[in-house]
């Protein structure tokens, strides 16, 4: 027969367990001996020691008592939530009126100061645009002003470099004698000079590349190149920050053979600087009225017509990359990228081009979709 353990009516299957409960038992003998657990506060304390885990039991004798303060503490948030009830309501009766009042006068001042807040947020706002607007003028005039100094430039030094050239072939006529004539089977390669118009510039500028110019248009500007596409995105000639940049060659593109297509990118500036304006090309009447295209490298004067206008998407996977056709590397490579601008032309004059002709790219960005591009495809015709 199974000893049973007793501890006043309570009952426990083990010793350990009575043991347990016993101690617990002398536990909350000493706090009731000790504290008095009517007291509301002290009832309140116990119930969050036990509930911390600061006051802790190992018997339901704990879970007993820990009950019991908790019946404690809700019956006394009762009285006390009755009492703070009748005191309300009392309060509320007599202060309803100032509270309206009070109400009143906080709604006219939040009012008040929302109205000032709202007047200085415009004012602060107008500043902004202001000063943003008035920036943004002079970084375009700053640039505009900068490009003018250098067609300027252009102008006098070519000027100058074709008088010094003249005078320098008088002399040479004069004091030179007859070169001497190859020997047989050999053959002479001439480096290719720059031209003397572009000499002064090319020492001030060793990145200048050539000039570009289209009649009747904002189109009369210098062509870097160097070793990286993405140097002249953000920098004028002089290599200082510019938000318009500076027209460039393809890094790939050989003025000197030259390539079978050079390519030029500029940004798509809403004022229609550097190649703003190509998306005129996109009215067949503009395309009628300016179809040709001078670039001069800085070793050959050269003029093109345009043969083609085109839409692209370079973020999409599928779409064809024109800016990686730079030389033909066969008859089939060359029909394969006139194949592919005929199918993305806005206007199309592909016919008569041969694999012969040179070609002239002019790309830039266009926000018909995103990564979407505008280029323009010109023949050199002389």
């Amino acid at each position: 027969m199974e000893e049973i353990y007793r501890l006043g009516k309570h009952e426990f299957a083990t010793r350990e367990e009575w043991e347990a409960a016993k101690r617990d038992l002398d536990k909350i003998e000493k706090i009731v001996g000790h504290l008095d657990i009517d007291d509301p506060e002290i009832a309140e304390d116990l119930y969050h020691l036990v509930r911390e885990g600061k006051l802790t039991f190992e018997s339901k004798l704990g879970t007993i008592f820990f009950c019991d303060m908790s019946d404690r503490v809700a019956q006394n948030f009762e009285h006390k939530l009755k009492r703070s009830r009748i005191l309300r309501q009392k309060k509320l009766q007599k202060d309803e009126e100032l509270q309206e009042e009070r109400q009143i006068r906080q709604k006219e001042t939040q009012q008040s100061q929302m109205f000032k807040i709202l007047g200085i947020a415009c004012v602060a706002l107008s500043l902004l645009c202001i000063l943003f607007y008035g920036f943004s003028v002079y970084r375009e005039r700053r640039a505009v002003k900068k490009l003018e100094e250098v067609q300027q430039q252009k102008n006098i030094t070519q000027a100058l470099d074709w008088y010094a050239d003249r005078i320098r072939s008088e002399s040479s006529k004069e004091q030179t004698p007859a070169a001497e004539a190859p020997q047989e089977g050999q053959e002479t390669v001439k480096a290719p000079e720059i031209l003397p118009e572009y000499v002064t510039m090319h020492n001030k500028y060793p990145d200048l590349a050539g000039w570009i110019y289209v009649e009747g248009t904002q189109i009369d500007l210098p062509v870097m190149q160097t070793s990286d596409n993405a140097y002249y995105l953000d920098k004028n000639i002089d290599k200082a920050e510019d938000v318009n940049g500076t027209l460039f060659l393809d890094y790939r593109a050989d003025v000197k053979k030259p390539s079978t297509n050079l390519i030029i990118y500029g940004h798509n500036m809403k004022s229609g600087a550097m190649f703003g304006g190509l998306k005129q090309y996109l009215e067949e009447s503009y395309l009628s009225e300016h179809d040709k295209i001078q670039f001069d490298s800085i070793y050959e004067k050269q003029m093109y017509q345009i043969i083609a206008v085109c839409l692209s998407d370079v973020g999409d996977e599928g779409s064809y990359r024109y800016y990686n056709f730079i030389e033909a590397e066969s008859s089939e490579d060359f029909q394969r990228f006139l194949e592919n601008i005929r199918t993305c032309a806005v206007y199309d004059r592909t016919q008569d081009v041969t694999e012969s002709d040179s070609l002239l790219t002019l790309s830039t960005c266009n926000s018909y979709v995103e990564d979407g591009r505008l280029f323009v495809v010109a023949k050199k015709i002389q």
